[in-house]
């Protein structure tokens, strides 16, 4: 789902450009697609499209034809203009302060017809999410326990800062400076080899341990809150650790999150089962259809 459906999100909003004629170039199952439902998509701004792009173009609104078709014969999905302007609505809420749907567009190069299409496809990805909501296997209470055992770093954050010096004596160095009562940020504003950090006092944020380097997360997992550690060897060199805040996830958030996968696996395997089961046809001038190693239209020049 999240490899169409991102394709889908990046290209389906904008501009409409000039057509010089709405032929068939294309059909899904038997049902026609016009060459203006293509043309919908591509920036005004592009000019004249290679083929290679067009058919890029094409392929996602092969791809959502067959989505639509599938969503309602299998759950009787059929986005009404009402279901499709509240929506749009939905979305123009979402973006930042004050700010309206025309001056979104403008700032897209967007078409009101190509926001309407971009809102009608979240109104069919939504009913299936709902509709394939019970369809993954429940997630049991030793799932959630084999997650928080072998990937514990993954289900924690920890908010660290640290010094980065060259060598162990450097840090018992800027340890001595520690105990002697002068600031983590100012120590390691003056001696940390980390450039990203030291003009920030140290600070790296809050993170998952999983994204450092083995020795730096161990340290963040067992370092007493707000007591700077011993000095932690890694191939970057000597680093000592602040850990500000350290939360493991509850149970209910692993199961939570493992559900929120599971919906998505399941929505994607029906996304590609549809698309990839289509009948589809293109003309043999634009370039032919295929599935593997993805179902896409590859241009004949």
């Amino acid at each position: 789902m999240r490899r169409i459906l991102g394709m889908v999100a990046a290209i389906s909003i904008v501009a409409a450009a000039c057509s010089t004629g709405d032929e068939v170039v294309a059909s899904v199952n038997g049902v026609d697609l016009n060459r203006s439902r293509v043309e919908i998509l591509i920036p005004e701004s592009a000019g004249e499209t290679v083929p290679s792009e067009f058919s890029r173009f094409l392929t996602v609104v092969i791809q959502w034809e067959a989505v639509a078709q599938a969503a309602e014969s299998d759950f009787g999905i059929e986005p009404t203009e009402q279901e499709i302007d509240v929506r749009l609505e939905e979305f123009v809420a979402g973006l930042a302060d004050d700010t309206t749907l025309e001056a979104y567009l403008a700032s897209v190069n967007a078409s009101v017809a190509g926001i309407r299409e971009f809102a009608r496809q979240l109104v069919i990805q939504d009913g299936i999410e709902s509709r394939l909501a019970g369809a993954a296997d429940p997630i049991s209470d030793d799932m959630i326990t084999d997650e928080l055992v072998n990937a514990r770093l993954d289900w924690t954050v920890v908010c660290a800062s640290h010094i980065l010096v060259e060598t162990v004596e450097d840090a018992e160095a800027v340890i001595v400076r520690l105990d002697g009562g002068e600031a983590f940020a100012t120590v390691a504003g003056e001696v940390s080899l980390d450039p990203g950090s030291a003009s920030d006092g140290g600070d790296l944020g809050c993170n998952s341990p999983s994204g450092f380097v083995d020795s730096f997360a161990a340290a963040t997992m067992v370092a007493e809150i707000d007591v700077p550690t011993a000095p932690v060897e890694s191939d970057f060199g000597f680093h000592i650790i602040l850990v500000s805040q350290r939360e493991e996830a509850t149970q209910e958030l692993v199961r939570e999150a493992l559900e929120i996968d599971a919906l998505a696996a399941a929505v994607d395997d029906w996304f590609v089962a549809v698309i990839a089961s289509a009948e589809v046809s293109v003309d043999e001038a634009i370039g032919v259809w295929v599935t593997e190693p993805t179902p896409q239209v590859l241009a004949t020049n």
